[in-house]
Formats: C-alpha cells, sequence, structure tokens
C-alpha cells in the first residue's frame, strides 16, 4: 500500500468511514454527508487517492451541489487525480448546459495543441454590445495548471490578425473547440494549479464570459476520429515515430537539463575502469534509457498531452496522426511501467540523448588530444583501435 492511500484510509477512518465499506459502494450517504460539512475538503481529498468506482460515484455527485468553495475545489482535484488513474467519472456530474440559459451571443472557443513544456493557449470569447470581443487568453500547462490570464476588448480583425501571427511567428495552430469544455478545463487548470496571484485568476474574470456553472472536465475529442480496433491500435502505436513528423510535436525533444543527469550516468559508465561485456552494456544503457523515458515523460501527464493535441490534429485535416496519438495515449494509460517501449518515447529519449552525449564526445576528445595520462574509457578504445599483432 503506497503513503498516499495510508493517509487516506486513516483519514477515512478519523471520519468514522469504513475504507472497505466506502470501496463496497456501502457508505455513499455517510460519505456525500461528510462532504457537505466542515470536513468536506479533507474528505474529498483523501478520496482522491481511493481508486474505486465508489469515491468517484460520491465526488462526482457533489461536484456541483457543495457549498463550501474550498471542498469544491478539492473534489475536483480529485476527480482529476481518479480519472489519471483510469476511473471513469460518471458522465451525470456534468451540469446540463440546457438548464441556465445564456443571454446574448454565446461565447467561443479555440485552443492549440501542448508545446514540448506541456503549454498550450486556450482563447475564450464573447462578442459585446459594443461591437467588440470579449477575450480571455489564457496559457495553460499540464502538470502545473494555470499559467497566465490575460483579459481584453479587441476588435474582430485584431483577433483574427493575432491568431494569425501565432500560426505564422510560433506555429501555434489554434482550432474551434466548444467553450464549454475549454472553460471547464481552465477551470480546472486553476484550482489544480492553486495560484493567489489576482493577475492569473480566471475564477475571478469568469463571470464576464458566462453565469453557468463549470462542466466536469474533460480532455476534447474530436468527431473526426473513429475509435481503432485492438490491431490497429497496436499497429499505430509501433509506428508512433511517424507523429514527430507533425510541427506540434517538434518542441517535444528533451531539453538539456531534463537529459543531463542521464547523459552523466553514462559518461561516467564509459570512462569506469570496469570493464563490461557489449551485453552489460547494452543492458546498462536499456536501463538508462528506459528510465529516463519514465522520469522526463511521465505517463500520465504524456498522455493527456497526447489527448490534447490528437484534437488539434484531427480538426485541422490530420485524422491518421490524431488516431495515432490517441491509441498510443490510451496505451500508455494501459501499460504506465512500459512507456520506454513505445517507439515515439523512445525514440525521443534516445535520439535526444543521443544528440547531447555525440556532441560531449566530441567535445572531450577534442579537449584530450595530446594528453599524456588516458582515463579507461581512453585505453580501451584505443586498444580496440589498434589491434595487437601477432606472430604468423
Amino acid at each position: 500500500m503506497s503513503d498516499r492511500r495510508a493517509a487516506a484510509d486513516a483519514t477515512l477512518t478519523r471520519l468514522g468511514l469504513d475504507p472497505e465499506a466506502l470501496a463496497r459502494g456501502e457508505a455513499d450517504e455517510q460519505a456525500s454527508e461528510i462532504l457537505r460539512g466542515p470536513d468536506g475538503a479533507a474528505l474529498a481529498a483523501a478520496l482522491g487517492d481511493v481508486p474505486s468506482d465508489a469515491a468517484a460515484r460520491v465526488l462526482a455527485g457533489l461536484e456541483t451541489q457543495v457549498v463550501d468553495r474550498a471542498t469544491r475545489k478539492e473534489i475536483r482535484r480529485a476527480l482529476y487525480r481518479l480519472r489519471q488513474r483510469g476511473i471513469e467519472i460518471p458522465a451525470h456530474a456534468a451540469p446540463e448546459p440546457a438548464a441556465v440559459r445564456l443571454t446574448g451571443p454565446v461565447p467561443e472557443g479555440l485552443v492549440s495543441a501542448f508545446d514540448g513544456r506541456g503549454d498550450r493557449v486556450i482563447w475564450l470569447m464573447r462578442a459585446l454590445d459594443t461591437g467588440t470581443t470579449l477575450l480571455i487568453a489564457t496559457q495553460v500547462n499540464e502538470p502545473e495548471g494555470l499559467r497566465d490570464v490575460h483579459v481584453g476588448e479587441v476588435s474582430r480583425k485584431q483577433l483574427r490578425a493575432a491568431r494569425q501571427r501565432l500560426a505564422g511567428d510560433a506555429g501555434l495552430r489554434m482550432v474551434t473547440a466548444d467553450w464549454r469544455s475549454l472553460d471547464a478545463l481552465v477551470v480546472e487548470a486553476q484550482e489544480r494549479g492553486g495560484t493567489a496571484d489576482t493577475k492569473r485568476d480566471y475564477l475571478r474574470v469568469r463571470p464576464r464570459l458566462t453565469s453557468e456553472p463549470p462542466a466536469l472536465p474533460a480532455e476534447l475529442t474530436s468527431p473526426q476520429v473513429k475509435p481503432a480496433t485492438e490491431d490497429e491500435a497496436a499497429a499505430l502505436v509501433a509506428a508512433s515515430a511517424e507523429l514527430l513528423e507533425q510541427p506540434e510535436l517538434r518542441t517535444w525533444w528533451p531539453s538539456p537539463e531534463q537529459v543531463a543527469p542521464f547523459l552523466a550516468e553514462l559518461e561516467a559508465a564509459r570512462e569506469s575502469p570496469i570493464v563490461l561485456s557489449p551485453v552489460q552494456s547494452e543492458d546498462r544503457i536499456r536501463e538508462v534509457l528506459g528510465r529516463a523515458a519514465r522520469e522526463i515523460y511521465p505517463p500520465a501527464v504524456i498522455a493527456r498531452r497526447l489527448e490534447g493535441t490528437a484534437y488539434v490534429l484531427a480538426e485541422t485535416g490530420r485524422v491518421a496522426a490524431a488516431r495515432q496519438a490517441i491509441a498510443v495515449a490510451a496505451t500508455i494509460r494501459t501499460r504506465p511501467d512500459g512507456i520506454e517501449t513505445v517507439p515515439l518515447l523512445a525514440t525521443l529519449v534516445q535520439r535526444g540523448i543521443g544528440m547531447l552525449l555525440a556532441t560531449a564526445t566530441q567535445r572531450h576528445e577534442t579537449q584530450r588530444e595530446g594528453a599524456l595520462v588516458l582515463t579507461p574509457g581512453e585505453v580501451r578504445a584505443r586498444s580496440s583501435s589498434h589491434p595487437r599483432h601477432t606472430r604468423g
């Protein structure tokens, strides 16, 4: 049992809930009552670490009904953690959009794909009576949450120009998406990030956009993409390195700072006085690269980035690439321990580290030219390049 689960069970016990009874769905009413009370936030946080359908059902059922803001925030965070662990959140928990009617023009939404740092841009807009458009431009990070919010009134011409500039200068293509879904993602991002900076407070400016309660957050899905069969998904994953040809993934390569610890390990192994067989050397490299893949690209994080990027790919006519991204995301969620075997991520790590290792090797060799004292690695390299002659 993990430390988080143990702490969650301790909280449940303290609040008078039997963890096993809750998991069996026999304590829903009792848990719901506590969530409405002063211990609601503590219980919500604990339920987020209890991966069960019962926990998801209780939390989702009260997500829009709880009055206390702190408890609502913890419920959203808990639902996010459960979803990341593969627990299905009941669809009925989302508020019905038709229950509240908007007055005036309906808001609009635009979204970009994720970049290599996990950032994406979400624009929410609403036409005003003045003839201008209210623009709420946000930058959302996965997994850190809401990073930036800018609010202003612009003309349609300025809006088009800004969108074209982003596509041209930054290569950032934005596509239309359901504004309610984008609004829910931004609300979730702020609550997940927990910022107290009023300049980055989306909830403060949200009433200018809508008076509706936010929907339950979920990644965008495109109607253009049909689900793949098991065989199709396997083939898509096997060829997933092809996704690196898409412009949206050109910044997904690991940064020098990310690969530095693993690069140091490989260089240290190369200079080690312990002589390893070729098989042992390959196993050592494979172990380091596998660990790098898991740490640089955490499964739940990279799966969500792929899902969000798939929507943009599909809505810009690249349905085949979108299906591939979704297949990879599904595989990662199903088998997070095997992330280093997914060709897309293996290629990112191997090439990313390989390019830096080659550069470091070249720089090192230039610095070591003419050195009188040789390192163990240099001794082995020179010995292998100048085989000993025997009489014959």
